[in-house]
């Protein structure tokens, strides 16, 4: 299955679905790995660095521009 990821490394977007909905980051990379809401998928999805330096792994259609 091809995907084309919206979002590049250092676009800030807002989570919009799972455990972490209504939280602003910035992605890091984009992966085709598990995710933190199913992690027994692969998915297609993002790295997107939350807080200070944490890290979380959501689907693509997770997040949304955060401008």
């Amino acid at each position: 299955m091809s995907h084309s990821y919206r979002y590049r490394k250092g676009d800030r977007v807002i989570i919009t679905s799972g455990r972490y909905k209504g939280i602003r980051g910035v992605v890091e990379s984009a992966v085709y790995q598990r995710t933190v809401d199913r992690p027994n998928d692969y998915d297609a999805g993002y790295h997107v660095v939350i807080g200070k330096a944490q890290v979380v792994t959501v689907r693509w259609d997770q997040v949304e521009s955060g401008i």
